[in-house]
């Protein structure tokens, strides 16, 4: 027997069940599962290798002329039919793990259920590798074990159909490959049903042929892995197909080493276990160890309470695993008399066991986990309670200055450095416009640290860097002499945002030092600094503020720099298109690629989720990513929701990370101002020039009361969150919240929304929603108001994306590629409606402000952060929302139905605290604020810069 030698059947069974329990348990999170390719050729080789191994083991002490014979034997046809097979299954597992979000969940458990059919259509063995005395053995009655494997099919798709959770992915409409991902399904069973049934018929035919079944086995395998690795060697020429790229990252590399050789060990004892056990058990057992753990994991919470308080659940639970001992105990037993049980009855009770006692066991958990859910649903008021109490302690705070005295003071107290020069006017200025924050400016701080650690030369000559480059899309701003001039070289699309910048700068610009200032023109992001770097960087300019802490009596601003700012690009022709052919080595274009794992993995931490995990599976929800910033259900940390640190699920789930449309990045640090950005990038954040010269305004007059409005859920827009390629678009944020609404666009009162959100997981249409909540309690006699709807769309044209992208978003959306698209209505229809909510586009999304400054209750689902994050609060003047949107429900059917005078009380608080601190005069004092510090930073003596009332005018 394989492995005999050296293993004995309980160790071979403990290592299979500890392999398969392992993967089973790396399945999402590691790499290994997203290169199937790679993958597949590690476990091939590794496998091969122990096959080689045990083969020359076991023949030490046979004939070596024998072996050879049997080398050439494997070498013929029959080992290419099964090498075939498996190249086959690896590719086709390949191009299902690529759109695994249309694949069907459940389709693997009813493999028992082919490996039956086979086994029967096989009527002989297809290799005798030896002389056999034996006869063919007999079959077992196919109806009853066929009836066996299908009900363990049924009982345990039944099970993961409503158990799973999913993550919104859209498989699209129409006549698509990924439509065509179910039939690929179909194909990889049925060729593991061959596969396994043609391997363990070797086995269990030519048990006393152990060298020659390994030396079999090794040639299949290498054979298999030599054909995966030349046809992967030869896709890595189309460079454009991510998933056939040789490279691996180390993330990757280190997992599909470790998992493919954990792979590997469950394969070669598997196989090895075919010698004693029945295919059927094998491959039951192995559904067992990876669906229980699956069904029993979603309600963990609180199903073990339920699990032990139901005797009867118990007991048929022991008999289950009484069952499974049996399939064991008969394989190895005796009979009464003493004679040995013969081997194939002991085959036919074990599968026999084995389906039945694994149907029973499956069945127990969709009865006592799945159909035991509560049909209450989640409520945000503690959460709330918690927020606004948190928005009122930093309102406090940020105001608590009423004296520059005072002001000084709690600077000082807060960075630990003195105000930067003229620090005395900015405070007369946010007076004189009545600003509510006068303390607390932390996102500047934050911005600008990373400076303190590069000296002042060097960050002027990285702005001279940015503006000599026009092909970056950077905008200057010049201030010399207390005047504001633009630099040249911007394009006209974009000369609306520097004349915007110009314009808030002016009031102020007298009191600011000469400088050069790089405004990123695009919506997306500019500056990725790996951690490694951003902690040396951070390491420096602590030590440089020490030195100005240290400063008794700080100065003015230096009247000069050494060496002074460059000026040749102020002086390029703006005829000349040739510079704007110019690319630096120090920008990458990342646009319409995946740049998760590339780009903002190496900003995180050695130990953060995303440096050691890869969440690759699109159709499936990460519970534990989004648990450290929810709490009931609910965000409870915005500011830590938008860390990508330790969700690396989102890697699929947002436009921006996806495939952005127009990403121009840097590794290094560079002093670029951007409206908007991801948190782990270096952006310095400023006032957006879309909300200052009201792109989007808000009109007061055109709003209606609360009362009056119509209790909806209201959003249009467009697809423009990321640029769809080869099917990005299925997982983009504004996609997925249109088509999670679409089914729920017709008149839905409270009750009914909750309806909807419990069964939108379990595949019902419209007209099953429809019918089941015909009749039901409306819940209009507690709140009295209109029923809750959704009015959810896209408008226009899709353009953002490939022909082929564009037309299947159509179809999916509209309904027919020859569908007229709806139009664009007028943005300020919005005040008649409720319930806003605001989602990311290319960039951050510039209707937020206007939803704040209405008296409609804001939701907001966003990546991107702003120059505001800090002054604005979440579950006080808005509605936060995960990226997930696996709260959108919840918080809709609260704020829609009994919770709708905390709806009411959170817009008006909105609306209330914008018209104090998110006017222009706000941005123009925080833009006031930053332009001093900056101005600091830049100076050869900013150790020794700082405000003192000693030369105050």
């Amino acid at each position: 027997m394989m492995a005999a030698h050296v293993f004995t059947n309980p160790t071979l069974l403990c290592i299979c069940i500890l392999s398969f329990a392992y993967l089973q348990f790396r399945y999402y999170d590691s790499a290994a599962f997203d290169r199937n390719i790679h993958f597949s050729v590690t476990t091939l080789a590794i496998a091969g290798a122990a096959f080689f191994s045990f083969a020359r083991g076991i023949s030490k002490s046979g004939s070596r002329d024998g072996l050879a014979d049997r080398l050439r034997f494997c070498t013929q046809s029959r080992v290419w039919s099964l090498v075939a097979c498996v190249v086959a299954r690896v590719f086709l597992n390949w191009r299902v793990t690529c759109t695994v979000h249309c694949s069907w969940d459940g389709l693997y458990a009813f493999l028992p259920f082919l490996l039956v059919l086979c086994d029967h259509a096989d009527a002989r063995p297809i290799i005798h590798l030896g002389p056999s005395d034996e006869d063919p053995p007999h079959r077992a009655p196919v109806v009853r074990n066929a009836g066996l494997a299908l009900l363990w099919g049924v009982a345990t798709s039944d099970v993961l159909l409503p158990a799973g959770n999913t993550t919104g992915a859209i498989c699209p409409v129409g006549m698509y490959i990924e439509r065509f991902v179910p039939l690929a399904q179909l194909v990889v069973l049925f060729l593991d049903a061959v596969i396994i049934t043609s391997v363990g018929r070797l086995r269990q035919v030519n048990q006393d042929q152990s060298a020659f079944v390994c030396l079999y086995f090794g040639v299949v395998s290498w054979a298999s892995a030599a054909l995966l690795t030349f046809t992967t060697i030869w896709a890595h020429f189309d460079t454009t197909n991510a998933k056939w790229n040789v490279l691996l990252s180390p993330l990757e590399g280190r997992d599909i080493a470790v998992d493919g050789t954990v792979a590997a060990l469950g394969l070669v004892s598997g196989l090895a276990l075919l010698s004693s056990f029945h295919t059927h058990l094998v491959s039951v057992a192995a559904a067992v160890i990876v669906i229980l753990p699956f069904v029993v994991s979603k309600p963990l919470g609180w199903v073990l309470a339920v699990v032990f308080s139901l005797f009867g659940a118990i007991g048929i639970a022991v008999i289950a695993s009484l069952a499974f001992a049996a399939v064991f105990h008969l394989c190895t037993s005796s009979t009464a008399t003493g004679a040995s049980l013969h081997p194939e009855l002991a085959l036919t009770r074990s599968r026999y066991y084995a389906c039945i006692s694994a149907a029973i066991l499956v069945i127990i958990c969709r009865a006592t986990f799945v159909n035991r859910q509560g049909d209450l649903p989640l409520s945000p008021e503690r959460t709330m309670v918690t927020g606004q109490q948190e928005s009122d302690s930093w309102v406090a705070a940020a105001r608590k200055s009423t004296s520059l005295a005072a002001a000084v003071a709690g600077y000082r107290a807060r960075y630990g450095i003195p105000p930067p020069p003229n620090f005395d006017v900015w405070y007369e200025y946010a007076t004189s416009v009545n600003s509510p924050i006068i303390d607390t400016f932390d996102q500047i701080n934050t911005d600008l640290l990373p400076f303190w650690g590069m000296s002042p030369a060097l960050i002027r000559e990285a702005t001279t860097h940015l503006l000599e480059h026009p092909a970056l899309s950077i905008g200057g701003l010049i201030v010399q002499d207390g005047k504001t001039s633009i630099s040249p070289l911007v394009r006209g699309t974009h000369r609306w945002m520097m004349d915007s910048v110009e314009e808030m700068v002016k009031p102020f610009s007298q009191y600011l030092p000469n400088m050069h200032l790089a405004f990123n023109l695009d919506d997306e992001c500019r500056v990725a600094v790996p951690a490694e770097a951003m902690n040396k960087l951070r390491d420096e300019a602590q030590a440089a503020r020490l030195l100005a802490k240290s400063n008794p009596d700080p100065v003015q601003f230096s009247q000069s720099t050494n060496p002074p700012w460059g000026t040749s690009f102020l002086e390029v022709d703006e005829g000349d298109e040739s510079v704007w052919n110019v690319w630096p080595e120090s920008f990458h274009q990342w646009s319409k690629k995946p740049i998760y794992s590339q780009l903002i993995s190496p900003t995180c931490p050695a130990e953060a989720p995303v440096r050691n995990r890869q969440w690759w599976n699109r159709k499936a929800r990460c519970d534990t990513c989004a648990s450290p910033h929810m709490q009931g259900g609910f965000v409870h940390d915005w500011n830590l929701s938008g860390d990508l640190c330790h969700q690396p699920d989102l890697a699929h789930l947002h436009g921006f990370l996806q495939s952005p449309g127009a990403l121009r990045a840097s590794q290094s640090l560079f002093p670029v101002f951007s409206q908007g950005k991801v948190q782990n990038f270096a952006d310095i954040l400023y006032p957006s020039p879309w909300n200052f010269i009201d792109k989007a305004p808000y009109e007061e007059e055109k709003d209606v009361p609360w009362q009056e409005k119509h209790n909806d859920i209201y959003w249009r827009g467009t697809s423009s969150d990321g640029y769809a390629v080869r099917g990005s678009w299925q997982t983009f944020l504004r996609a997925r919240f249109v088509h999670l609404t679409s089914k729920a666009r017709k008149a839905i009162n409270g009750r009914d929304m909750f309806r909807y959100m419990i069964n939108r997981g379990t595949h019902k249409d419209e007209g099953a929603l429809e019918r089941e909540t015909t009749g039901a309690a409306s819940r209009q006699e507690v709140v009295p108001n209109e029923p809750l709807t959704a009015n959810i769309s896209f408008v226009g044209n899709f353009n953002r994306c490939e022909e082929r992208e564009c037309l299947s978003e159509k179809v999916t959306f509209y309904g027919s590629a020859d569908a007229e698209p709806p139009e664009s209505v007028d943005f300020q229809e919005c005040w008649q409606h409720r319930h806003l909510v605001d989602l990311d586009g290319a960039g951050f999304s510039g209707r937020f402000l206007p939803f704040v400054q209405s008296s409609s209750l804001p939701y907001r689902a966003a990546l991107f952060r702003t120059w505001w994050e800090e002054r604005i609060h979440p579950w006080k003047h808005y509605v936060p929302l995960d990226l997930r949107l696996d709260d959108f429900w919840d918080v809709v059917n609260y704020f829609g139905g009994v919770g709708a005078k905390d709806g009411e009380a959170i817009a008006q608080a909105g609306k209330t605290w914008a018209n104090q601190a998110l006017r222009k005069e706000d941005m123009q004092v925080y833009l006031f604020r930053l332009l001093l510090e900056w101005g600091r930073l830049i100076d050869d003596s900013r150790e020794s810069l700082g405000f003192s009332f000693e030369y105050q005018p």
